[in-house]
């Protein structure tokens, strides 16, 4: 086959201040086509016209066909592609070369106490990534400052990108999930930068008329328009025009035929632990161009529910920003990827009654030292909501799983070393299970049942031998089942095992010896209850906001998930998992009117979009307005407003906050 070396005679006398866009610096032949260029020395490889599967590979980047990694086609959509910055411009220690660093195992701090190979990302890579959201915030306030009417686009990548810094910074994680998680982040960033850069600086001398240098630190595009040609050759953006053989200008001007550059440099194997293959889902299928450009920038955890096969799915832009629905299950994909795990179906439980013959009213704490007082605006909604049978809305469509277990079940057993058995797992767990709720849910949650079975589960003494009689291996099996049920291939394999009876479990950066919990204190129940509590009321609201604001998350999701969030204090979003245990009242129940304003009018702001909102609730909260008997009734109504709607669309009490534990 031809190349550009047999086709094209070299000029090197020539200059290239003399070279126009339809001149050739450099030319190559692929296939086909002839790639000029105007103003670079090189031509890469083109990756456009086949119909390729865009899907993270073994360093969380979507190979040759990423647009963050290698040239792609221009679009006039995502025009600012060509100014992403170029990898080997940025060489460490430029600030930027966090962009392009990928994480090992050893980046992954693991939790003390904890079996399961759950982690977060060590110090001094979240600094490197928070550094660059700060270098991001900083570009975008002087894009502001130039373009004082737009950015509000950029600003919601900007919140997206804070988010992905928090998260790897709190959020238990397995490597694998970590790995494209700070991907994701590294992605945000360069889109923002590059954003930026052309609406700043290239996209103005598009139209000056006048040539400007080259910028060899941006990406560049590829492009089938002379005229789009002419614009990025003038603006410095590196360009490179693709035409078949028959609209080559014969006055054409070659500087020097060269061959393509393929790019050796860009991993392509797929994501392996060990000897296993753990593929990534496939998140598109097709050539390239807008749609290829359009999901290269999806948060990757966002998409995974659509059919890869699909002529042209439409994902959400954030992860898991849409509503979940019984019939909107996340498509099985073609490759053999990490299947989403999926406990007990709504319609198989289990119906094996409560242990003590009848059940429990679950609108009220059962009269126990281990669960923390009741916060009063709540145990006052849970005593006035009807609940009439008719008033749920059936079929069903949020799921009525408990996203962790109910408290009040953790401490229920009797027995001491039940008891311990309960807390043990529960605290061994915690971490990955938080992590899962968090960015990765099941596609149905546990049953009541699937709890108690996975929270009782004992662990071995020692493996089975073959003698194992029958009753032995059942039981093995079984734990084994369960386990597989909720955590799938995070389990480690040791007979279904997540604790030591001699080891030692961890909550809240404190160790704690297993063998204790037989007779746990009163404090250290209360605690692990109070989060318990708090965790279900974070991720029971984001799933009914989610049911009941779908056209919010569909029109602005970063946005939304931004007022969620403000819901409660901190930068980790709804987890909490790793940081001190609070000592005082915060967010929604500070002390204070000051402290505790922000977060009321953010879920004042957040009820207001769902139908049947009380009118109370429509006054925005201010300073002004904000007082003592304000704050009580705004409170009241809201509760009772959320724990009604709750039962209306869940057909079951909600888990509802509670005040701090008693520290003495």
């Amino acid at each position: 086959m031809p190349t550009a070396l047999t086709l094209f005679k070299a000029n090197t006398t020539l200059s290239d201040n003399w070279l126009q866009s339809f001149d050739a610096r450099a030319v190559a032949v692929q296939g086909n086509l002839v790639i000029t260029t105007p103003n670079m020395h090189f031509v890469p490889e083109f990756h456009h016209f086949d119909a390729e599967i865009l899907q993270a590979r073994a360093d969380g980047r979507f190979g040759v066909i990423d647009c963050f990694q290698w040239p792609q086609a221009y679009d006039n959509t995502f025009c600012h592609a060509a100014c992403i910055p170029r990898k080997e411009a940025f060489p460490s220690p430029h600030p930027l070369h966090w962009a392009w660093f990928t994480p090992t195992q050893n980046d992954l701090r693991s939790i003390p106490g904890n079996s399961f190979p759950v982690g977060t990302l060590a110090s001094d890579k979240v600094d490197g990534l928070q550094s660059l959201f700060k270098l991001a915030e900083q570009r975008l306030r002087e894009y502001r400052q130039a373009q004082p009417d737009r950015g509000q686009v950029i600003y919601g990548r900007l919140l997206s990108l804070r988010h992905a810094v928090a998260r790897l910074k709190s959020h238990p994680l397995t490597f694998r999930d970590l790995l494209i998680f700070v991907t994701d982040a590294q992605r945000l960033f360069l889109d923002i930068y590059s954003y930026i850069d052309w609406v700043l600086i290239a996209q103005p001398l598009t139209t000056s008329g006048f040539r400007h240098a080259v910028r060899g630190d941006w990406m560049g595009a590829f492009v089938q328009s002379s005229d789009v040609c002419e614009k990025l050759f003038c603006a410095g953006v590196p360009v490179w025009y693709v035409c078949t053989s028959a609209y080559i200008p014969p006055n054409m001007k070659v500087v020097e035929p060269v061959l393509l550059t393929r790019p050796d440099h860009i991993i392509l194997g797929m994501y392996a632990e060990g000897s296993k293959v753990c593929p990534f889902e496939v998140i598109y299928r097709g050539p390239g161009g807008h749609h290829r450009h359009v999901h290269v920038r999806r948060l990757y955890a966002g998409t995974t529910h659509l059919d890869p096969k699909a002529d042209d799915p439409q994902p959400s832009s954030s992860s898991n920003s849409g509503p979940k629905g019984s019939s909107h299950g996340k498509a099985p994909s073609r490759q053999k990827s990490k299947a989403k795990h999926q406990p007990y179906s709504i319609e198989a439980r289990p119906a094996r009654p409560a242990q003590s013959g009848k059940s429990r009213d679950k609108w009220q704490d059962p009269d126990t030292p281990y669960l923390p007082p009741p916060n009063l605006h709540w145990e006052a909604a849970m005593k006035i909501a009807i609940k009439d049978q008719s008033r749920i809305h059936t079929p069903y469509v949020i799921d009525q799983g408990y996203r962790f277990p109910e408290p009040a079940l953790l401490i229920g057993p009797k027995l001491p070393e039940r008891l311990q058995t309960y807390l043990a797992n529960w605290l061994a767990s915690r971490a990955l299970w938080v992590g899962r709720v968090d960015h990765d849910p099941p596609c149905t949650y546990p049953t009541p049942q699937l709890w108690r079975d996975f929270l009782g589960s004992v662990p071995s003494a020692q493996p089975q031998s073959h003698k194992a009689d029958r009753k032995g291996l059942t039981a093995t099996k079984k734990r084994k089942q369960v386990m597989r049920e909720l955590f799938g291939d995070d389990l480690l394999e040791s007979q279904g095992d997540v604790f030591s009876p001699d080891g030692v479990v961890e909550f809240r950066g404190e160790e704690i010896s297993v063998g204790s919990l037989t007779n746990p204190s009163a404090l250290l129940a209360q605690k692990v209850t109070w989060e318990l509590f708090e965790l279900g009321f974070r991720y029971e609201l984001r799933d009914l906001d989610r049911h009941l604001a779908q056209r919010e998350w569909k029109d602005d999701p970063a946005g939304r998930e931004q007022l969620l969030h403000g819901v409660f204090p901190g930068d980790a979003g709804l987890v909490m998992w790793s940081e001190p245990f609070p000592s005082e009242h915060y967010g929604l129940w500070d002390n204070t009117l000051k402290g505790c304003l922000p977060y009321v009018e953010n879920f004042r702001r957040l009820l207001c979009d769902w139908d049947g909102v009380p009118p109370l609730l429509m006054t925005p909260l201010t300073s002004d307005n904000f007082t003592d008997t304000k704050s009580w009734e705004v409170k009241r109504v809201a509760m009772a407003f959320y724990v009604q709607t709750f039962f209306d669309h869940f057909g079951r009490p909600p888990i509802v906050p509670h005040s701090l534990p008693m520290q003495s």
